[in-house]
């Protein structure tokens, strides 16, 4: 009995520690996706373009990097989203400020 409290009480750990992984990654993408939200409509048409290029070389960079580590669908399921998120609102005209 000793041997299954054991595992059962490694699992709990290995599920404490993901848990928080999970939440400081959630804490992340909140935090990028509201300062997103705060720059972007302050940003003009040549700025967005800037940005674009940049952003573009970036996440081609990261995408070489990662040709030979094997890592699940979901990953690039999630990084393509994002990216073409990002993309689209970067590529909506800035708001008319009066």
């Amino acid at each position: 009995m000793n041997s299954a409290d054991d595992v059962v009480g490694k699992m709990a750990g290995l599920v404490a520690t993901n848990t928080k992984k999970i939440s400081v990654l959630g804490a992340r993408a909140m935090v990028w996706g509201k300062f997103q939200e705060a720059v972007l409509p302050h940003l003009t048409t040549l700025q967005r373009i800037e940005v674009t290029g940049s952003f573009r070389q970036g996440i081609e960079d990261v995408l070489s990097m990662m040709d030979d580590v094997p890592l699940p669908a979901e990953y690039h399921s999630a990084l393509l989203e994002l990216t073409n998120a990002i993309l689209a609102a970067l590529s909506q005209e800035p708001a008319k400020r009066s």
